[in-house]
């Protein structure tokens, strides 16, 4: 992904078939010409026994080097594919896709007061692999594998020709795209964006999140504050404390952290601001 929200494709591959052999050969090869042993590095892909087995067969895929996650449309449709029921489809979806390991427990235990075997399926697979709740940050908000798939929109037709055809076509309609991206990426410098259109409208939306924030202690010997949040109706007040001696953040829920931070922003300058008239007054 790039900085705007955007598939980057880096390689790609033809194989007679989507099996371990042939997955095993790419994981080979992505390790050895795009990963190069960077650290960090996320797979998501479905559940195919082929591409389970060659990563568990794989050093890349590790922590620390990397690990290997689940895509939650794949998890939620061969779970749906089991327990035909769209109730418990959309509970199965509400548990991976939540940040809070309470509400995750919450939303399990409903599930297993729908139906256990349903419960029983999910429970089986490792969560670190499906949740985001115990993924520990690694998907980095990225669920399901969707965004890598609109590739194949891009290359749509060109899989039953030829070879030679078939590269033809990947090399001009990627180039097609990635030229798209660089006239709008030339479009937002000349504009003087700091930011790419993707983060602008997240610190916006994370900035009018902050309004609802009110600072209601700030010790500035600590270099700590706590931070009264609430929801948009108006409803769920939660405490968070900010420590920036030790660059600490003591959340009591799954808040925005940029939004906390917009808040002392503010709280901070209107601090200065305040202290600038005082020393005013004194001087007069």
């Amino acid at each position: 992904m790039d900085g705007n929200q955007q598939v980057l494709p880096l390689a790609f591959a033809i194989v007679d078939d989507e099996s371990y052999a042939s997955w095993k050969w790419f994981l080979q090869q992505l390790s050895r010409h795009v990963i190069r042993g960077r650290r960090g590095v996320c797979l998501i892909s479905d559940r195919h026994a082929g591409i389970i087995k060659a990563v568990n067969e794989s050093s890349e895929f590790v922590p620390p080097n990397g690990v290997h996650r689940y895509c939650l449309r794949h998890v939620c449709s061969n779970f749906n594919s089991h327990h035909k029921n769209i109730i418990l489809k959309d509970l199965c979806w509400r548990a991976g896709s939540e940040y809070q390991i309470r509400k995750f427990n919450r939303i399990m235990e409903e599930i297993k007061g729908q139906k256990l075997e349903a419960f029983t399926f999910l429970d089986r697979i490792n969560k670190e692999k499906w949740t985001a709740s115990h993924d520990g940050g690694w998907r980095c908000g990225i669920l399901t594998t969707n965004m890598s798939e609109c590739i194949n929109g891009v290359l749509k037709g060109a899989r039953r020709l030829p070879v030679t055809t078939i590269v033809e076509i990947t090399l001009q309609r990627t180039a097609h795209y990635f030229r798209e991206r660089a006239l709008r990426s030339g479009v937002m410098l000349s504009n003087g964006q700091l930011w790419t259109d993707f983060a602008k409208k997240k610190f916006t939306d994370w900035g009018e999140k902050s309004i609802t924030h009110t600072v209601t202690k700030y010790d500035h010997l600590q270099q700590s504050a706590s931070i009264v949040t609430k929801r948009q109706q108006g409803l769920g007040f939660n405490t968070h404390v900010v420590k920036l001696a030790n660059r600490n953040v003591h959340a009591a829920n799954g808040i925005n952290l940029v939004s906390l931070a917009l808040t002392l922003k503010k709280y901070a300058l209107h601090t200065i601001l305040m202290l600038h008239q005082w020393l005013k007054i004194i001087m007069m």
